[in-house]
């Protein structure tokens, strides 16, 4: 009876201890476990940091790439819209100049007469001269006045075989001596082209052979007197008179019927 007693201690004793090494090794292993995770996630979290910081740059950079080329591509884009627009914009303003010509062709009636574009214009000499693709080879002479935009803008200066001169207008130094006639009610009064005034951006005409009547507005075409043949051309209207430079005559000021500053296409008209 004692040996069991003994027996049945010695084994309760034996299953405290073990249950409590137990309990102690899984307590132990939950913290070693734990800790180490914790130890894990530490050491990861750094390692992992500077990948991550690359990854982030490698997007950042992705995105810059990609917003350069849309950039590009639309840029390439709005360049193709202007220079289609700008042709476009090109195109209505030479039909229109040609409308104008068409209209300008009762007035060219029974005289000689051809369309030409203008091939050359320089920055250097824009007001004095352009050169249009006509020349000899299509009869023209040094006699043809040359229209466009609506009325005249100068003469035939220089003549070569496939191209010819224009002296305009606006050149200061015009001696062409251009007659024109200006109807002011029910008179005609006769003058010359004489120059230009860029203050006023008009005609002058002088050598009248009276101004009494002249006013503001009055109509001013071609005479077809002199070496300039082609008559009823507009030319402009009168804008202003002032005495001459002597102050014994008067001149008067007209505002051009032509668009100067823009000219694609021209007419020459000759006799």
């Amino acid at each position: 009876m004692n040996k069991f007693k003994k027996s049945k201690f010695l084994i309760l004793i034996f299953v405290l201890v073990l249950t409590t090494s137990g309990l102690l090794m899984t307590t132990y292993s939950t913290w070693l476990v734990t800790n180490t995770a914790n130890l894990v996630s530490m050491v990861d979290g750094l390692v992992a940091k500077p990948f991550n910081f690359i990854a982030a740059r490698k997007a950042d950079l992705t995105d810059l790439l990609h917003t350069y080329k849309e950039n590009e591509l639309l840029k390439k884009s709005l360049y193709s819209l202007e220079e289609k627009s700008n042709q476009a914009d090109s195109l209505k303003d030479e039909n229109k100049q040609l409308r104008q010509l068409l209209e300008m062709k009762d007035i060219a009636a029974n005289r000689t007469s051809l369309a030409a574009d203008v091939i050359a214009r320089t920055p250097a000499s824009w007001r004095n001269e352009l050169t249009v693709n006509a020349g000899s080879d299509k009869q023209v002479n040094a006699n043809m006045l040359v229209v466009a935009n609506g009325g005249l803008v100068g003469s035939v200066e220089q003549v070569a075989s496939h191209s010819s001169r224009v002296n305009l207008l606006t050149n200061k130094e015009n001696t062409d001596n251009i007659s024109v006639s200006i109807k002011t009610g029910s008179k005609v009064v006769y003058g010359i082209i004489t120059g230009y005034s860029e203050e006023k951006s008009a005609f002058i005409i002088s050598q009248l052979n009276s101004a009494d009547q002249i006013k503001n507005g009055d109509k001013v075409t071609t005479s077809g007197l002199g070496a300039y043949t082609a008559a009823d051309i507009p030319v402009g209207e009168v804008s202003a008179m002032s005495e001459g430079d002597d102050h014994l005559t008067k001149k008067i000021y007209v505002k051009p019927s032509a668009d100067l500053s823009d000219i694609r296409v021209v007419m020459l008209v000759g006799t």
